[in-house]
C-alpha cells in the first residue's frame, strides 16, 4: 500500500496507482475503502474497461445495486470481449428490484448470440455408441468444488451416483482445494486439474475423454468456462446449479431446474436452453461438517423475538428493505441482526433507514463478514430469517432451516425469485412464501407473535428437512441421472434425424 500511496502522488494524473490501490484495499476486505480508490482512478480514465469493471463489482459487494449496474455496462460497452465485466453485469442484474425477467433475458440472449460469434464452434457429430441405454460418460466443469455453495449441491450428485449407468469425469477449473476438494475428489471417476488448460487445450481434452454429456456447473459466476461451451466440447451440454438462469448460448442443450423456480410455460421463453425440471426442487443440501442442534428457541428465553438476515448486502433491495422497516416497527420489541456486511458504509445507511422508519439503532445488530466464521454460528440467538428480493437466498435458506430458524420469502416472477419458494414447498411449508411485500410483512408479523407455532417450528425442523426431498440423495441423484439420461435420447433422435439420407434421384437418360 505505501509503495502505491506514494506512486500515486508522484503521478497524480495517472489512473494505475489508483487501480492497484484500490486492488491492494480489495484483497485486505476494505471495500469502502476500495471503492474510493477506483472511483479516483475512474474519474481520470474514464474509458478503461478494467477500472469501471472493478469499481462496479465493489458496488455490487457492496450493496449499491444502481451504481454497479451503471458501472459494469460502462466496461461492457468499452470492451465487448471483456468476459469478466459482462458476467459480472448480468449477476448484477438480478439483484436489482427494477429490473423485470424480459429486461435480464434479452441482455443474457444478447450477450449469448455475441459470445458464440467470437467462438468457432465443433460441428455437433453424431456419438460414435448410439447403444440404447449404454453407460454414459458424464463430464462436470466447475471451478467450486472446493468450501463453496455449489459443493452443498454437488456434492450429493456425486457420491449417489449410479456407477453402473455413469462415469463421472470431474473437470476441476479452480486452484483453490480443500478438504471439500477431497471428498469430491475421490467421488470421481476421473479427474481433472484444468485451471492452467488454454479454452483449446480443455477442447481438446474433452474430445479425448469421450464425454457424452459436458454439465457447466459455474453459469455466468466467476471461474466459468463458457467459452469451452461455446465450441461444442461435447454432443450434448447442459447447465445447471452455479447459476439460477440461462447461459445465453446457442450451444447449450438444456437446464436443469424445477417446476417452482421456472413455471411452464413463460420461463421456457426466457432461455435459449430447452429446460428439463426436476420432480421435487432443484437442489438437495448436504451441509458441511458435524452441526449442533438447534436448541431452544432464544425469544422463549429473551422475551422478544429476533430477525435475522444472512445474505449478502447485493440481495438487499429497497423493496426488501421497506418490508424490514414495516416489521421492526409493527413489532416493537424485536431485534434484528444484519450479518455478511462487507461496506461499513452501506450497513450505516440501512441502520439510519430503519431509524427513520422508527427503528431504534440499539435494536440492530451488524456483523462484518468473516471468511472463517465458525460454521452455523451466525444463527445462534435468531429466531426467524428474512429471506432477500428479489434474489433470494439458496444455501442461506437452507442452512437457516437446517439451524431450526424458519425462512419468511417473497416469490416474484423471475427464477432468482422463486427459489424461496422451491425449497419451502419440499419441506411443506408453503405457507412462509408471500406473494405480495404486503404479505411477507404479515406472515413475518403472525409468526413472530406465535410463540408457541414458532417453538413447535424449530424443534421440529431439523427432522422435517432430514425427511425432506432436500436430503434423499439417493433419490435426488436418481432423478438428476434420469434428467442426463432424458438429454441423451433426445439427443440420438435428434442425430437419428439429421443422418436420414434422402435417395438421390435418377437421371431419366
Amino acid at each position: 500500500m505505501p509503495f502505491f500511496e506514494r506512486a500515486a502522488q508522484l503521478e497524480p494524473d495517472s489512473h494505475l496507482p489508483l487501480l492497484m490501490l484500490g486492488n491492494a484495499a480489495s484483497e485486505a476486505g476494505d471495500l469502502d475503502g476500495a471503492a474510493v480508490h477506483y472511483e479516483a482512478a475512474r474519474n481520470l480514465a474514464p474509458r478503461n474497461q478494467i477500472v469501471r469493471h472493478n469499481l462496479g463489482l465493489t458496488q455490487l459487494s457492496r450493496g449499491y445495486i444502481s451504481s454497479a449496474i451503471e458501472e459494469l455496462a460502462g466496461a461492457c460497452h468499452l470492451d465487448s470481449s471483456y468476459l469478466p465485466a459482462h458476467v459480472s453485469f448480468i449477476m448484477a442484474l438480478h439483484n436489482s428490484d427494477q429490473i423485470g425477467p424480459e429486461e435480464i433475458s434479452a441482455a443474457i440472449h444478447q450477450w449469448g448470440a455475441h459470445f458464440a460469434a467470437r467462438h468457432a464452434t465443433s460441428v455437433r457429430a453424431a456419438p460414435a455408441d448410439a447403444t440404447p441405454g449404454r453407460k454414459l460418460r458424464v463430464g462436470f466443469l466447475s471451478g467450486d468444488f472446493r468450501k463453496h455453495s455449489v459443493a452443498h449441491f454437488f456434492e450429493p450428485i456425486a457420491s449417489a451416483h449410479d456407477r453402473e449407468a455413469f462415469e463421472y469425469i470431474l473437470y476441476s477449473n479452480g486452484s483453490l482445494q480443500d478438504a471439500v476438494t477431497a471428498r469430491i475428489r475421490a467421488c470421481a471417476d476421473i479427474w481433472r486439474d484444468v485451471w492452467e488448460l488454454t479454452d483449446d487445450a480443455l477442447v481438446e481434452l474433452i474430445h479425448a475423454d469421450r464425454v457424452d454429456i459436458l454439465v457447466d456447473l459455474s453459469g455466468h459466476t466467476s471461474g466459468n468456462r463458457l467459452a469451452v461451451f461455446a465450441r461444442r466440447a461435447a454432443p450434448v451440454q447442459v447447465t445447471y446449479l452455479g447459476f439460477p438462469n440461462s447461459t445465453g448460448l446457442p450451444t447449450m442443450d438444456f437446464r436443469i431446474t424445477d417446476a417452482a423456480t421456472d413455471p411452464q410455460p413463460l420461463a421456457d421463453t426466457w432461455h435459449t436452453e430447452t429446460l428439463l425440471r426436476l420432480p421435487d426442487s432443484q437442489w438437495c443440501f448436504r451441509p458441511f461438517g458435524a452441526l449442533s442442534d438447534p436448541g431452544p428457541l432464544p425469544a422463549r428465553e429473551r422475551g422478544f423475538v429476533t430477525f435475522g438476515s444472512f445474505n449478502s448486502l447485493a440481495k438487499l433491495s429497497d423493496t426488501v428493505l421497506r418490508c424490514w422497516s414495516q416489521i421492526l416497527v409493527r413489532s416493537p420489541t424485536s431485534r434484528f441482526r444484519l450479518t455478511r456486511i462487507r461496506s461499513s458504509r452501506r450497513a450505516a445507511e440501512i441502520v439510519a433507514r430503519l431509524e427513520q422508519s422508527g427503528v431504534a439503532s440499539e435494536r440492530i445488530e451488524c456483523i462484518r463478514h468473516r471468511t472463517e466464521a465458525p460454521y452455523g454460528r451466525q444463527f445462534s440467538g435468531v429466531d426467524i430469517a428474512l429471506d432477500p428480493y428479489p434474489y433470494n437466498g439458496v444455501t442461506t435458506t437452507c442452512e437457516s432451516l437446517y439451524f431450526g430458524l424458519p425462512v419468511i420469502s417473497l416469490r416474484g416472477r423471475h427464477c432468482v425469485s422463486r427459489s424461496g419458494l422451491s425449497i419451502l414447498n419440499a419441506m411443506g411449508l408453503g405457507e412462509l412464501v408471500a406473494s405480495t411485500p404486503e404479505q411477507y410483512v404479515e406472515i413475518a408479523l403472525g409468526l413472530a407473535n406465535d410463540i408457541e407455532r414458532l417453538e413447535q417450528l424449530r424443534a421440529g425442523l431439523r427432522a422435517r428437512f432430514e425427511q425432506s426431498p432436500l436430503r434423499d440423495e439417493k433419490r435426488f441423484a436418481a432423478n438428476f441421472e434420469e434428467l442426463l439420461r432424458t438429454a441423451w435420447r433426445r439427443y440420438l433422435a435428434e442425430a437419428d434425424n439429421m443422418q436420414t439420407v434422402i435417395p438421390e434421384r435418377r437421371s431419366d437418360v
